[in-house]
């Protein structure tokens, strides 16, 4: 498995994809390296609601 410098896996999961076909993890990984907080239960839904707004 493939880190980025910050030691996370996916360093580049988003390249050229739709946030609606990223995994949940995915989602969560672009919001904790962009400092953002979530909710440990949030849904995908969620998840892509706080993508679009902070990152």
């Amino acid at each position: 498995m493939s880190t980025s410098d910050k030691g996370t896996p996916f360093p580049k999961a988003a390249v050229g994809r739709k946030l609606e076909d990223l995994s949940a993890n995915e989602l969560r990984m672009k919001l904790y390296n962009a400092g953002v907080d979530y909710p440990d239960d949030a849904t995908k839904k969620e998840l892509i609601r706080l993508v679009k707004e902070h990152c």
